[in-house]
Formats: structure tokens, sequence, C-alpha cells
């Protein structure tokens, strides 16, 4: 894989993993009575995953 297209797939999975913390925050905001503060926390969420699944280490095979 490229770097062109390694860092593309980094963005991706960025863009995917912050975009379902967005939606799902919009989903639960009505439930806990505050919508803000639901969506900022679900944004973080969606950051924190986007941070986890592009940095993850590759394990060898033994």
């Amino acid at each position: 894989m490229s770097k062109k297209a390694k860092k593309q797939a980094e963005q991706g999975t960025w863009a995917i993993c912050i975009t379902a913390g967005l939606i799902i925050g919009v989903g639960l905001g009505p439930l806990s009575g505050n919508f803000l503060i639901t969506l900022l926390i679900c944004g973080a969420i969606g950051v924190g995953a986007g941070y986890f699944f592009t940095h993850q280490k590759k394990r060898s095979k033994r």
C-alpha cells in the first residue's frame, strides 16, 4: 500500500468514526435531556475510536 493510499484510508476511518459518534449523539440526545452535551460526548467517543483504529500495531504471525 502506498503512502498516499494509506493516508486516505486513515482519513476515511477518522471520518466514519466521528460521523458515527455524532449520529449516535443525535439519537441519544433527546433521551438524556441535554442534546449538546450528549452530542459532544459521543463525538469525543468517535474521535477516540478513530484514534484507536488508526494507531493499532500490526501483530506478527508466528
